[in-house]
């Protein structure tokens, strides 16, 4: 079932968000697809997604589908323009009885190590070993306190010659780009950018929890944190390499049966085993089909322990920490695989790490003046200003001649710049606005902030999130790459690659682009 709510956003696309119909939060990542043709698109984290407005009078269906819900098919024709469709979604899941395996002369209870022994000794069988591509939707960014940066934006191929060749390493493994945008609706920073390259790769200096690579190009450094797909080479801290030592480095535990579309999934999370005094450790949740043990899902997520995060506490940092948990996130992993006729291919791959940079240009104020024509004062900052820190008259002191002033509104007339209005500039006095000079005022400004969180002339770290995402909208089986594609330099940012020209109907595919520059605004 949809709803739609009232907020007017970009009239060229159809904008959704899936909820849970019990919980009412977001459905992140859920699978929309067309149901007479081979396309579609993924919701992001917040269960949002776009649709073109052109489909709204074809009459085609979608259906919607997401691990631990029911499949839901809507007309699109149904679903409104120029505000946010409300779709839920009702959960699918069922109380975990005994996992028996039946044999000629006796059943035996499953373990949730049994399941995934299983699961990745038949990945040479449930996966594909023939050459494919998938055409998606990639994007990198930065987050933070909420706010997207720097957000670009891509549609390329990726092409994978199977499950037995290396990803990185096999040189048929390669990719196409067919559009590269940076999207300038969404704040831009330079200083962020710090946090992609280099050595912020490395998480620790002993290496005792690390993402594997100093490579420098965002889509492979996501490639590379596929435990599937590189199930038999290293890739990261606990998972090592996952055929060998994934069930030894943890603690498993069979949870509860969720279904995807009629599929039943276990759902076993599991613990990082023996680091409870360790620097680090690991969660997450893996989901393994009934049917054939493929595995159809892995969220992993490496934490600092509690313990060490709290001296981080004690000894005071400056930057804003939205919650303790996401503070000691180090990185996260989310990766699915959907079945295509009898095989596995990737739906969605997403990986985001934590990165605190200092911040080398501070808060500060650039320039103050009283302009005499509208008797207002002008106040200009290096940054764009957060606006809610500039809502209270009493975060503002004017004086002229030593004399306080009474403010009467504060405005943002820029993105760093505002405009004061008082009720009488001279304080009292008879004087005439073309007889002062600027040393007659003063000011004093307390807890103004910029959009990163930065406080006024204050020395501060900057906490973010790098994140890298790629969204399935088309699997190609049997498919191997043209000789006339141009393809990214493996080991160089995007950026240096060159665009292909589709030949191809190119608006068959779409940026997914986040619906708000902040989560969680509007709605």
């Amino acid at each position: 079932s949809f709803v739609a709510s009232s907020i007017a956003q970009d009239s060229k696309k159809l904008l959704c968000k899936i909820l849970d119909q019990e919980s009412k939060y977001p459905v992140s990542y859920a699978t929309i697809k067309f149901e007479d043709i081979q396309n579609g698109v993924i919701a992001d984290e917040e269960g949002e997604f776009r649709l073109p407005l052109e489909y709204k009078t074809s009459n085609k269906t979608i259906i919607i589908s997401s691990i631990g819900f029911e499949s839901l098919k809507i007309s699109i024709n149904t679903l409104k323009d120029n505000t946010v469709n409300i779709i839920y979604l009702r959960p699918r899941i069922e109380a975990l009885d005994a996992v028996v395996l039946s044999g000629k002369t006796k059943t035996k209870v499953l373990s949730a190590e049994a399941i995934i022994k299983e699961a990745i000794k038949r990945i040479p069988i449930n996966y594909p070993k023939s050459p494919h591509s998938y055409i998606g939707y990639y994007r990198d960014y930065q987050l933070v306190n909420d706010k997207y940066y720097n957000l670009n934006e891509s549609i390329l191929e990726n092409f994978d010659a199977g499950f037995q060749t290396n990803k990185y390493g096999n040189r048929e493994n390669v990719t196409a780009l067919y559009s590269y945008d940076l999207n300038k609706n969404y704040y831009l920073d330079s200083v962020l950018l710090k946090s992609v390259y280099g050595l912020s790769k490395i998480i620790n200096k002993d290496e005792s929890a690390k993402f594997n690579t100093s490579v420098q190009n965002e889509l492979e450094i996501l490639n590379g944190h596929n435990p599937i797909r590189n199930y038999n080479v290293p890739s990261f801290s606990f998972i090592n390499t996952f055929r060998n030592n994934f069930i030894d480095n943890h603690v498993l535990k069979i949870q509860e049966i969720k279904y995807m579309d009629e599929t039943p999934l276990f759902e076993i999370s599991f613990v990082s085993r023996d680091t409870e005094n360790a620097k680090f450790k690991a969660i997450g949740k893996i989901y393994v089909a009934k049917t054939n043990y493929a595995i159809y899902k892995v969220e992993y997520k490496m934490l600092e322990n509690e313990k060490f995060a709290q001296n981080r506490y004690k000894r005071g940092n400056s930057t804003k920490f939205e919650s303790r948990d996401r503070l000691n996130t180090l990185f996260e992993t989310k990766v699915e695989y959907k079945a295509v006729n009898d095989k596995m291919y990737l739906n969605y791959m997403t990986f985001n790490n934590r990165f605190i940079i200092k911040e080398p240009n501070p808060f500060k104020v650039e320039d103050f003046e009283f302009d005499p024509k509208d008797e207002a004062f002008y106040i200009t900052f290096n940054k764009s200003i957060d606006k809610s820190s500039i809502e209270r008259n009493s975060r503002f002191k004017l004086l002229y001649k030593n004399k306080k002033l009474i403010i009467k509104t504060i405005e943002l007339v820029k993105t760093n710049v505002i405009k004061i209005n008082v009720i009488d500039w001279a304080a009292g006095s008879k004087a005439k606005p073309t007889e002062v000079v600027s040393e007659d005022f003063s000011y004093k400004l307390k807890r103004i902030k910029d959009t990163s969180g930065g406080t006024l002339d204050k020395e501060s770290k900057i906490l973010g999130y790098q994140f890298r995402e790629f969204f399935t909208q088309e699997v190609f089986e049997n498919k191997t790459p043209s000789t006339e594609l141009i393809f990214i330099y493996k080991t160089r940012p995007l950026s240096a690659s060159r665009v292909n020209d589709a030949n191809f109907d190119i608006n068959k595919y779409w940026v997914n682009s986040p619906l708000k520059q902040t989560k969680g605004e509007g709605l």
